[in-house]
């Protein structure tokens, strides 16, 4: 058995036993801003080297200020993504791998720390469940794209990807500045450039799967979902709804995954936090049958 193993709180608990589904956050509300900033960092470096080495050297000492140019391809990033009301958005929920049966007996004590000091639960799914479980939300539901994928920690700079973006975003650099410079006489490479929608997709998903390599603790895994703007008919399946857009008491946009089709999602085994209530008969009698019931029971103050 190939376990996800997903930490939450108690009333995380409680929600994902009641809907025996998961809640996708748009990526752009997360709560860590590292978790965009790391990769999109490292492809601004690498686009503005492509960038300022298009431009003329003295073209280049006549006023072209990287920075401003940066904030602006950002700028533009951000009104995108708020013109299109959240659908085709990226949205993420994680998990995390074991690498030792100590990892899946207790769970991860760096895991445990960050999700809930210890005071929550770490709910273990199989991970063909979770596929199965993917596979029916294509069904009911209508996506760009919904898939899982392992986050990779660190960058490659070699990476075909990492490449191909930086070379996308050192173009859009250039679009805005002949845009308001005629004098900077370089010629975009108009055949290779990619619609906005292509470049703002692929920039989301390099960046929800490249992650700062101080994090690999948390040896992740994300359900990387895009849900689309309108229904899909399908010959044999039927029509593929458009799925709803929820926004949560402090404006943040997610999804429910999986909320549609039955059973829903059974977690496996749930693991108590060595400082979690222990009383949580109720809330997994929501489950039929009961997960496995374990304890983490680390030496932790």
């Amino acid at each position: 058995m190939s376990l996800l193993s997903h930490y939450t709180t108690y009333d995380g608990l409680k929600g994902i036993s009641t809907t025996k589904a998961f809640w996708a956050t748009n990526f752009l509300d997360l709560n860590d801003t590292s978790e965009f900033s790391f990769a999109y960092g490292k492809l601004f470096e690498a686009a503005s080297e492509i960038f300022i080495g298009l431009i003329p050297e003295k073209k280049r000492q006549a006023g072209i200020d990287i920075e401003i140019i940066r904030d602006n391809a950002i700028n533009k990033i951000k009104e995108f993504a708020r013109s299109r009301d959240g659908y085709g958005d990226l949205y993420v929920t994680s998990f995390a791998i074991g690498k030792s049966d100590d990892h899946n007996e207790r769970g991860i004590s760096t895991l445990w720390d960050i999700y809930n000091k210890h005071k929550g639960y770490c709910l273990q799914f199989e991970q063909s469940d979770v596929k199965r479980m993917i596979k029916l939300e294509l069904l009911l539901s209508s996506y760009e794209l919904l898939e899982m994928a392992e986050v990779k920690y660190g960058i490659n700079k070699n990476e075909c990807d990492f490449q191909e973006l930086a070379f996308q975003f050192a173009q859009q650099f250039l679009l805005l500045v002949i845009r308001t410079r005629t004098d900077v006489l370089v010629e975009p490479q108009w055949n290779r450039i990619w619609p906005e929608s292509v470049l703002f997709s692929k920039m989301m998903n390099y960046c929800a799967t490249h992650k700062d390599p101080c994090f690999e603790d948390e040896r992740e895994v994300r359900i990387i979902a895009y849900p689309s703007a309108a229904a899909q008919g399908r010959i044999f399946t039927g029509i593929a709804s458009q799925k709803k857009i929820e926004t949560n008491l402090n404006g943040k946009k997610y999804i429910v995954i999986g909320g549609n089709s039955s059973p829903g999602i059974h977690p496996r085994r749930v693991i108590v936090g060595t400082k979690a209530d222990k009383n949580i008969d109720s809330i997994l009698a929501n489950y039929s049958p009961k997960p496995e019931i374990a304890f983490a029971n680390m030496p932790i103050a």
